[in-house]
């Protein structure tokens, strides 16, 4: 995890986000960097987390998780953290073969080892529920402090998902792990693309959505100037309060290193000045 980070939102891997939707956003840049930091922080802490992987491989996340000092594999093996492999179950459910046999290999396949919750996905009348009761059933009466992460979002509307169908599921997923009177120390931190370059409807649609809910935004972009070796981009955090009607930002760049990233004022990096 980032420790310059925690101390920007105020947290610590003893003292987690708690009944919080954290909502990640990026526009010409790529902010799954922060997926891996959330994931580091609830790991370290020794909460469990339910992490929707539909983006990167089991092997990506785990070798970017020993690089910031955790086991992925090992959280996994002991029941910590719960792993949906978004990108076997998906291409399985899409790919054309006996049912049957899909969703038996789905089984041994992902960690969590259960039916695949994207089967019908073929089906007109497909829904993201059994993904939800999925979510629901292992949190079921936590009372530590728990993640839900999913990367991302916006990879179910680039293989058909409607759009509305995907954000009902996401307002589930807030209200569960947020809204919840009997788990009361849940987060909810899931990622979306709002490329400014792309006219995308159905993308800018889920972002403004997401928004609404969000009690949090973490918004990484490029920068307006391009390409820099020393500064690889801009962080936006966004907080709301509880009602949403208020909110403080405050805007920063930052420079990904091999285990770590810096955050700095706009025009403070070491390297210009």
């Amino acid at each position: 995890m980032f420790v310059e980070l925690n101390s920007l939102i105020n947290v610590s891997e003893k003292d987690p986000p708690k009944r919080k939707f954290i909502l990640l956003s990026d526009s010409q840049n790529d902010g799954s960097f922060i997926i891996h930091h959330f994931l580091a922080l609830y790991i370290k802490g020794g909460f469990r987390v339910f992490f929707v992987a539909l983006v990167q491989s089991f092997s990506h996340y785990n070798n970017v998780a020993q690089k910031l000092g955790v086991n992925l594999r090992s959280a996994c093996e002991n029941g910590k953290v719960t792993y949906i492999d978004g990108v076997k179950l998906l291409a399985k459910a899409l790919a054309d073969g006996d049912e049957e046999d899909s969703l038996e290999q789905s089984t041994a396949d992902s960690c969590s080892g259960d039916n695949n919750p994207f089967a019908n996905l073929r089906n007109a009348s497909f829904t993201l529920q059994p993904l939800y009761n999925r979510i629901k059933s292992t949190f079921e009466n936590e009372r530590e402090p728990c993640l839900l992460v999913i990367d991302d979002l916006s990879c179910l509307l680039s293989i058909g998902i409607h759009v509305q169908n995907v954000i009902d599921f996401a307002h589930y997923c807030y209200s569960l792990m947020c809204c919840s009177t009997t788990m009361l120390n849940g987060c909810f931190v899931t990622l979306v693309h709002n490329d400014s370059d792309v006219e995308d409807e159905e993308s800018l649609l889920l972002w403004k959505q997401l928004c609404h809910y969000s009690h949090m935004e973490l918004h990484v972009r490029g920068l307006s100037s391009g390409y820099c070796k020393d500064v690889h981009g801009q962080l936006t955090i966004t907080q709301r309060d509880q009602h949403r009607t208020k909110h403080n930002t405050r805007n920063l760049q930052f420079k990904i290193l091999e285990k770590n990233v810096t955050f700095f004022a706009p025009g403070m990096s070491k390297a210009v000045l």
